[in-house]
C-alpha cells in the first residue's frame, strides 16, 4: 500500500514549549520548517514538552508521528499525547524507549483533537530533533504494482574531464532514492486527493512517501502530475518523486 504524509499540523498551529527552554541558536520553528538538516535543541538536558495548539476550530486529524534520522533520541523515553482542554492529556500510543537514531515512525487510529504534546522525559543529553511531523496518512485508493520508471539511486557526483581526456569524479554527497509511479486509471476520489497533495507541495514543501516496498522516504516531486481525463470520472497521473537529503 503506497502512502503519503504531506500535511504537518505544526505549520498551522501555535507551537510552544510547556517544559524545557529553547536554545535560541537552534530555534523551535526548525521542527516544522521542512528543512531536515536544521536542528532544534533545548538549553539543557531536562524533560522537554513540545505543545501544539490547533486552535478552537478547524482542527486537522492526526494518525502518525514522523521524525527523520538525524536526531539523538536513542535510548530516551518518548510520548505523544492529546487533549481537548489542555489539562487532561491521554496517550495516542504507548510510551516507548527509542531504539537508535533512525527514522521514528509511530501510528495510531486517526483522531481529531485541539492539543497535542511530544514529550521527552528526563533525557540523558540535550535533545536535538531535525523535524517533527504530526500528520494524517493518505493511503492511495489504487496502487501501481511497481514503479513505471527508474527507481535506482541517483548518484550525487560531479564528472569532468581533463584536457588530456582523463575522467575525474567528485562525490558531492549521498545518493538519492527516486520513485516514478504511473497510475493508468483512478477514480474521482483519488484524483481529488492527489491534486490536493500536489497543491500542498507547491514546489517547495517536501513530503513523505511510503513506497511499494514499505520504505518511508522524505522527498520532492520532480515534475507535474500529467493528470489526464480518460473517461467520465476516470483519470491517469504520474508521481515522480526524488529523495531530499539533510
Amino acid at each position: 500500500m503506497i502512502k503519503c504524509a504531506y500535511k504537518n499540523i505544526l505549520e498551522s498551529s501555535t507551537v510552544t514549549l510547556s517544559a524545557g527552554t529553547e536554545d535560541s541558536g537552534y530555534p523551535l520553528y526548525r521542527l516544522y520548517d521542512r528543512g531536515i538538516g536544521r536542528l532544534f535543541k533545548t538549553t539543557s538536558a531536562v524533560t522537554t514538552e513540545v505543545k501544539v495548539d490547533q486552535g478552537p476550530t478547524g482542527n486537522l486529524a492526526v494518525d502518525r508521528l514522523l521524525i527523520p534520522a538525524g536526531h539523538n533520541l536513542d535510548g530516551m523515553t518518548l510520548d505523544i499525547k492529546y487533549s481537548d482542554n489542555d489539562a487532561d492529556y491521554y496517550d495516542a500510543t504507548t510510551q516507548w524507549g527509542q531504539p537508535g537514531t533512525g527514522l521514528i515512525n509511530k501510528s495510531w487510529d486517526s483522531a481529531t483533537h485541539r492539543y497535542w504534546k511530544f514529550i521527552i522525559t528526563s533525557p540523558s543529553s540535550i535533545p536535538q530533533v531535525p523535524e517533527l511531523f504530526l500528520t494524517q496518512t493518505y493511503e492511495w485508493e489504487k496502487d501501481p504494482a511497481r514503479p513505471a520508471g527508474p527507481f535506482d539511486n541517483v548518484f550525487n557526483v560531479e564528472h569532468g574531464q581533463t584536457a588530456g581526456g582523463h575522467d575525474r569524479f567528485l562525490v558531492r554527497g549521498d545518493p538519492k532514492r527516486q520513485r516514478l509511479y504511473h497510475l493508468p486509471r483512478c477514480g474521482e476520489a483519488q484524483k481529488d486527493n492527489i491534486k490536493a497533495l500536489f497543491s500542498d507541495w507547491g514546489g517547495s514543501k517536501p513530503l513523505w512517501l511510503c513506497d511499494h516496498e514499505g520504505a518511508w522516504i522524505y522527498g520532492k516531486l520532480k515534475g507535474p502530475l500529467n493528470l489526464k481525463e480518460l473517461a467520465y470520472q476516470a483519470y491517469s497521473f504520474d508521481f515522480n518523486f526524488l529523495e531530499v537529503l539533510p
